[in-house]
């Protein structure tokens, strides 16, 4: 009986989660939003204050958002660009204004661990001699640490860990140790979820539940019956207490938060995902922003009991959301 009506609860939308903490007032809306809009054969960067609604916005080549998400890292927007048919990585200030400056040639690129740094990489190399290699870059461009990835060829960079990255390698999931040159994780027919730091969060080929890895073991996160994760959409928090998710209940794409601590599934309240199921934590990580079905941009405070629209209009499709302090 206990089970069953706790289940209920969890289903109806009930916050069970507890407010977070960030040296901010939770009730204030924080961070600045980074957006990758796309709409009518347009592409483009908006930034956007969540309390306010003021909002920037620059058009951006055709193509671009083909080739990865807007970043937010160190107060600057990071985006993919080419240079003849070189891909490079480019950095433009929160103000949207002014030339783009070049960080150096990238296929791929993720942000980095050390603060106001990203790894750019550049995959050469083919068959048995194909290699990723890796340059850790500050916004000026300069390179602090190189690292390489053999046999690689053509896969996805999710991530950088303290130790390694997060790959996917014909048709694996990879946790690649730069430290031993060699795996620490290989996940057939994985799915990436989230990573921070130390932890990588992932699930099978049917995603019936996550798994989070890290140095120290893994653990299971199963949801509670009636609710099915989506495969590859999540974010860790801040502080890494909690695991922000997408979940089908009743066939119905819903907001998750997911704490690591008990292993317990809320669903937010009236928070429905729709579009391209854009979400990401607020820097002090008390709010959750994400896309909605009518395609707005919508926020929950932790523990509330409900989510707030957010004033802005973006003027397109919503591909990814980032956040800056």
């Amino acid at each position: 009986m206990g089970r069953s009506l706790f289940v209920a609860l969890l289903l109806s939308g009930l916050p069970a989660a507890p407010a977070g903490s960030g040296g901010v007032d939770v009730g204030e809306r924080d961070g600045m939003l980074v957006l990758a809009v796309a709409g009518h054969s347009r592409e483009w960067a908006a930034v956007a204050d969540p309390h306010s609604g003021v909002t920037r916005k620059r058009r951006l080549p055709g193509g671009t958002l083909c080739h990865g998400p807007l970043l937010a890292v160190g107060g600057q927007v990071v985006f993919s660009g080419y240079r003849g048919r070189l891909g490079v990585a480019r950095v433009l200030p929160l103000t949207l204004r002014g030339p783009a400056r070049s960080l150096g040639e990238a296929d791929t690129f993720a942000p980095s661990p050390a603060a106001d740094h990203l790894w750019l990489g550049r995959w050469r190399g083919r068959r048995q001699g194909a290699r990723l290699g890796l340059h850790q870059v500050d916004l000026e461009g300069r390179v602090s640490v190189s690292a390489r990835i053999l046999g690689a060829r053509w896969g996805s960079l999710h991530a950088a860990l303290r130790r390694g990255f997060v790959l996917t390698i014909r048709g694996s999931l990879v946790v690649w140790d730069n430290f031993l040159d060699a795996p620490s994780l290989t996940v057939r027919g994985g799915w990436f979820v989230a990573a921070s730091e130390t932890r990588v969060a992932w699930c099978g080929e049917n995603c019936r539940r996550f798994r989070v890895w890290s140095r120290q073991g893994e653990r299971t996160l199963s949801p509670p019956t009636g609710v099915r994760p989506l495969g590859s959409v999540g974010t860790f928090s801040p502080d890494g207490r909690q695991l922000a998710t997408g979940a089908t209940v009743r066939g119905r794409t819903r907001m998750a938060v997911v704490d690591l601590r008990s292993g317990v599934w809320t669903l937010v309240p009236g928070g429905r995902l729709g579009g391209y199921n854009a979400i990401a934590w607020s820097p002090s990580g008390n709010w959750l922003y994400f896309t909605d079905s009518d395609e707005r941009v919508r926020a929950w405070r932790l523990g509330a009991p409900s989510t707030v629209a957010v004033p802005i209009r973006p003027g397109g499709t919503v591909i990814s959301i980032a956040t800056a302090p």
